[in-house]
């Protein structure tokens, strides 16, 4: 869970992934911050649990894309980088250029949460996206899974995920492979878990929304949007993963 505002988290995050600046995203006191590049240029956007969202960093036009996004989240517009209704049709091959291995399912489902969008229902495109990011983290598991060089390792691995919820099985998985090795170098090592922890329960959290209807889900149209383009680096995270796992022996 993040230090910051979480709502205001998911639109900054959403943001800075669709425009992969991604530094760090890192916990201080009272906030999240999220640390951002672009050649030689570095700025920071800290969301504090308030609400209150602060720029940091030399003049730029980094700095000033940040404090843009700032301006759109306390107006309420839109942010840049936000995807554009035209850009939305080419996000389904961007997703396969940048993942060729990508399984099927995963692209239907994207493909299906795009179509809901476009189609003015935000809800659905965040339960398409849950469905997506579900397959996508199964195979995660069970590329590591499959990956484990004990055999009496792998075997109580697999009881322990067995026929359990996602969420349980996504937690199992983060347990064991903390303690695995090897590990991808450190450049992609860095954020790997947090971006994908936190993007999975985003997805998970919002297509339950949708999916228990106890409620009338609190859905923000501009979050979705926002993580239908981080989506692609998320499942572009999870394959790097799998294939990490085929070209090694996990020893757990």
């Amino acid at each position: 869970m993040s230090n910051g505002d979480e709502k205001i988290c998911e639109v900054v995050r959403g943001y800075i992934q669709n425009s992969d600046i991604l530094d760090q995203e890192t916990e201080i006191q009272h906030a999240t911050k999220f640390k951002v590049k672009s050649g030689a240029h570095r700025a920071g956007i800290l969301v504090y649990n308030s609400g209150k969202i602060h720029v940091e960093g030399a003049d730029s036009d980094l700095k000033n894309w940040c404090l843009d996004v700032k301006k759109s989240i306390e107006d309420g517009t839109k942010a840049p980088g936000v995807l554009l209704p035209e850009e939305i049709e080419t996000l389904p091959q961007r997703l396969q250029d940048r993942v060729p291995a990508c399984d099927g399912v995963v692209i239907w489902f994207y493909q299906e949460a795009l179509r809901c969008y476009k189609a003015g229902s935000p809800a659905g495109a965040a339960f398409m996206l849950g469905a997506a990011s579900e397959k996508a983290i199964l195979l995660l598991i069970e590329g590591y899974k499959s990956n484990i060089s004990d055999e009496r390792n792998r075997e109580r691995f697999a009881s322990r995920v067995g026929n359990r919820m996602l969420s349980v099985k996504f937690d199992e998985f983060k347990r064991s492979y903390r303690g695995s090795a090897p590990k991808p170098d450190a450049a992609w090592a860095q954020d790997l878990e947090q971006m994908l922890d936190g993007a999975f329960n985003f997805y998970r959290s919002t297509r339950n929304q949708v999916g228990h209807p106890q409620i009338i889900p609190d859905l923000d149209e501009g979050v979705i949007l926002a993580n239908i383009g981080q989506f692609i680096v998320y499942v572009e995270r999870i394959y790097y993963l799998i294939e990490f796992f085929e070209e090694n022996d996990m020893r757990v």
